[in-house]
């Protein structure tokens, strides 16, 4: 996995660093794992962690983040905001992914096997 970011003049790289590498990944849960469920009752079916998928490290692999600095006069010291920035881009880019290879559009995440089965057979 490779995140190339934009966030202006990095104050601290490892920090920006571990900050992408951490809303990649909460971005690529979003878009891929989490989904809440309900039952009839109205009862929520991933009631703890252990119904929850999160994305692990063993899910993402090993992530490669590379800056294109950049300074933004109306932040301090040249930076930009960092934590928006990585967790919004994964989904689109996944679902367009999905959309390039199978010609399904989702609209609605998580991206899962059954919606694309399901489009293709619409």
């Amino acid at each position: 996995t490779v995140a190339a970011v934009d966030c202006g003049t990095p104050l601290n790289e490892n920090l920006v660093r571990v900050q992408t590498e951490g809303g990649l990944v909460q971005g690529i849960g979003m878009a891929l794992y989490e989904d809440v469920t309900y039952l009839k009752n109205g009862h929520v079916c991933e009631n703890s962690l252990m119904q929850y998928k999160l994305p692990s490290r063993l899910d993402i692999g090993n992530v490669q983040v590379e800056f294109e600095c950049s300074y933004e006069p109306t932040g301090p010291f040249g930076a930009k905001s960092i934590g928006e920035i990585v967790i919004n881009t994964p989904s689109p880019a996944i679902a367009n992914a999905v959309y390039n290879a199978t010609g399904v559009r989702i609209r609605e995440l998580p991206v899962t096997a059954e919606k694309i089965f399901k489009g293709l057979n619409q």
